[in-house]
């Protein structure tokens, strides 16, 4: 069942001026409730622009955007709803913080759509067990926490309200190799509890590799490819002739000229187990 519909959506920067730009080019495409969608393509290839259109954010020039089957700005009095049911985790959230305190940053969005009292607790307790964030830290000021503490804390906010699709935007930009596979693990790990479905922008093809069930490939505004991450990553030479290229175990195993290409380390551990148990 689609959750999320784009049909032709055209969004342009500065229209009929000097300095008119089509950011996105009649893009479409269709997300499957409870899928995890992975978006890739060069800086300026529309990535962002896209995503903002599909909580409101931003209002396409041209095309629509539809939550179950309903355009998202039928009613334009009504696209605060859409917030809450599409959430948008920006890339460095932390820099968003703004309350007193960890339990009031996270409970805002709850708040702001009528939670209250036990059922707001309930809800902030939950998802802070999914995404890492301590009770102790719920009375600190969430400017005292370290950089990946803050970024958890953030994630938390916006999982907080529950939204039936969740889209971030780059977020493991800025950390280390352990934070990211934190950052990947949080979102596997909410996926599984609540079957929301998440979108993903990522410059990281390997986090692609192992997360996305599909892959949407930006190229100059238009939307140059989308399909499963195996087929997406098996056109290897088109991917690099627009600046991108496959995860580094897949390279290394086209380097070596052998079959199957593994997209992530563990389905190359697995081939060259069964190649080492074949020669045996």
């Amino acid at each position: 069942m689609a959750i999320l519909e784009v049909r032709n959506l055209t969004h342009t920067y500065s229209g009929n001026s000097p300095f008119m730009n089509d950011a996105v080019k009649d893009v479409s495409f269709t997300v499957e409730k409870g899928e995890i969608i992975g978006i890739i393509g060069h800086t300026g290839s529309g990535k962002s622009t896209l995503v903002q259109h599909l909580n409101g954010l931003l209002k396409p020039t041209e095309g629509n955007v539809l939550f179950e089957n309903e355009d998202i700005w039928e009613n334009p009095k009504e696209i605060r709803k859409i917030r809450s049911k599409v959430g948008l985790v920006f890339q460095y959230p932390e820099y968003q913080l703004f309350e007193e305190t960890v339990f009031k940053d996270i409970s805002f969005g709850p708040r702001n759509m009528g939670l209250e009292s036990e059922a707001l607790e309930n809800t902030v307790k939950e998802i802070c067990g999914i995404v890492g964030v301590k009770p102790e830290f719920f009375e600190k000021s969430p400017f005292d926490l370290s950089g990946g503490e803050k970024r958890r804390v953030a994630i938390a906010g916006v999982m907080a309200m529950k939204p039936q699709v969740i889209v971030f935007d780059e977020p493991t930009a800025g950390l280390d190799p352990k934070g990211r596979e934190d950052v990947m693990e949080i979102i596997r790990s909410y996926r599984k509890a609540t079957n929301a479905t998440v979108i993903i922008i990522s410059h990281s093809m390997e986090d692609m590799a192992a997360l996305a069930d599909k892959v949407i490939v930006m190229n100059k505004g238009s939307l140059y490819m989308f399909g499963t991450a195996r087929e997406v990553f098996s056109h290897s030479d088109e991917l690099r002739k627009i600046g991108l290229n496959v995860p580094i175990v897949s390279q290394v195993f086209e380097a070596l000229g052998l079959n199957n290409i593994p997209l992530t380390v563990d389905e190359a551990v697995e081939i060259l187990k069964k190649r080492v148990g074949d020669n045996a």
